[in-house]
């Protein structure tokens, strides 16, 4: 089924803002805890507003910025929407999570694929939050030119001096997925080196989800009930995130390997251009592993897109069952869950959010569970088994695993995954203990002091996490160097292990 990781593109590195959730730590939390992500605190407008429901998936903080550190303009970096800010912090994070010093790739033949399907910031953001920065002259430019959505992918590429394609993609709720496929076919064909890929969603403008309540497609009472009897449509979440994507040769660390990935596009649907196709999802599907030559039993685990709308659960639902499960014959269960029933519906950002979910469930040999579903959706029940919601935290052999992803204008994304196996077969000897002889100093740097010291807790209260392969990654990034200085880590610390 697999190649030799020679022979792969890999998921280096990972970051991202999730509802409720600063981190991809704190968001694994909240998803093994099975809390509902979704909420009306926070409001970004007044409570009972059009008389809609304000219940959305909402980042914590996005206000705040390091300008300095990523060498921008404060006018610019005031009026530009938030989304793009946090665009390049999470490739910051994504990057050293990867165990890669980001001024090792400065110049280097990096592309930068962002998936984005939301409207920028609504007029007047900026000069809400800082009204004696901003002219009105400097406003009306830096807002037609800052917020253009090519930007969201131009500043990642300017900030960090790359030089490979930078694009931004919209194909409605499967951009970001779209994105991957670009990124992965550009690595394959030799075109770049390395490959950022980002999604991002965040709703600002009070209207846009007064529009969808009433059109029907989000859910009146903003419950994200996946696959649920009494589903009533989707929730809209926020989301920013940012892959590493690299070919196996060079890896420091390795998330995943990447089997298969495909786009296609439902084309002229008699039944109307916003309906989802149960057809094309399928043919995508089975094109997909067919034409990589994959066992579609091999699968383990479906991650759905799955919004809890009553058009889209059955007819995704039905074709993985025609793809996966009637025609190679399934004699065994495959789990299926979607993270929207955790966190609501991240639109553009939704298929890298759920690659992420996948990511979790192989590092922690355990799939999250979806939330909300108390009754089976009677037209769903024709295809359980062998389709199997997961409705606890499920104990999960990291294997196969598929991740989909269709937009409102019909564009159908579909990957395959499967894990990096070593992840799994760590031996004790991989571990720091007692009993080494050798004392290792580790050392720190950091743009404060807070950082430093965030560091050291995390070693001392985290011994089972602190492997040689962590310390590796962790001096790669951390040498001292004209480099690292010049990136504006003054704060120095170090830990005897």
């Amino acid at each position: 089924m697999s190649k030799t990781l020679n022979d792969q593109i890999v998921i280096s590195g990972m970051s991202g803002r999730f509802p409720q959730s600063d981190t991809i730590d704190e968001f694994a939390e909240n998803l093994y805890n099975g809390t509902d992500m979704i909420s009306d605190d926070n409001p970004r407008w007044p409570k009972g507003l059009y008389d809609m429901n304000s219940r959305m998936g909402k980042l914590k903080t996005y206000d705040r910025f390091d300008i300095t550190f990523f060498g921008l303009m404060e006018k610019m970096c005031h009026e530009i929407d938030p989304q793009s800010r946090l665009l390049l912090e999470v490739t910051y994070e994504a990057i050293i999570d990867a165990g890669i010093n980001p001024d090792s790739l400065r110049g280097t033949r990096t592309g930068v694929y962002i998936g984005v399907a939301s409207y920028a910031a609504s007029d007047g953001y900026a000069e809400e939050l800082q009204p004696d920065i901003i002219t009105q002259k400097d406003s009306v430019f830096l807002q037609n030119t800052g917020n253009m959505k090519s930007m969201f992918a131009n500043r990642v590429s300017f900030v960090f001096d790359f030089k490979g394609p930078s694009m931004i993609v919209d194909t409605a709720c499967s951009s970001s997925l779209t994105a991957f496929n670009l990124a992965i076919n550009d690595l394959r064909l030799g075109n770049v080196d390395y490959a950022i890929v980002g999604g991002t969603h965040m709703t600002f403008d009070p209207y846009v989800l007064q529009m969808a309540q009433e059109s029907g497609i989000c859910s009146p009472t903003g419950r994200s009930s996946v696959m649920d009897e009494y589903a009533d449509g989707m929730v809209k979440a926020d989301t920013v995130v940012a892959l590493l994507l690299q070919r196996g040769p060079g890896a420091r660390r390795v998330y995943a390997s990447v089997l298969t990935s495909r786009v296609n596009c439902d084309g002229r649907k008699t039944i109307g251009m916003f309906h989802p196709s149960s057809e094309d999802q399928y043919k995508l599907m089975v094109m997909a592993y067919t034409e990589a030559n994959i066992d579609p039993l091999k699968l383990t685990y479906f991650e759905g897109h799955l919004t809890g709308t009553k058009a889209g659960d059955p007819e995704e639902i039905r074709s993985i069952f025609r793809a996966y499960c009637e025609k190679p014959d399934r004699r065994q269960p495959l789990l299926v869950g979607s993270l929207k029933s955790n966190m609501g519906h991240a639109e553009g950002g939704s298929g890298l959010a759920s690659l992420i979910k996948v990511l979790l469930a192989f590092e922690n040999e355990c799939i999250p569970r979806n939330i909300n579903l108390n009754k089976l959706r009677h037209e769903l029940r024709l295809y359980c088994p062998p389709i199997s919601p997961v409705t606890s935290n499920m104990p999960y052999k990291p294997g196969m695993a598929a991740i989909n992803n269709f937009g409102l204008g019909g564009v159908n994304a579909h990957l395959l995954v499967e894990p990096n196996y070593k992840i799994r077969s760590i031996s004790d000897d991989d571990c720091l203990s007692i009993t080494d002889t050798i004392p290792r100093i580790v050392n720190i740097c950091g743009r404060t002091e807070d950082s430093v010291k965030h560091i050291m807790d995390f070693i001392e209260q985290n011994p089972k996490k602190i492997t040689k392969d962590f310390l590796a990654l962790l001096g790669e990034i951390m040498k001292y160097s004209p480099n690292v200085n010049s990136s504006g880590f003054p704060y120095r610390g170090n830990v005897m292990l």
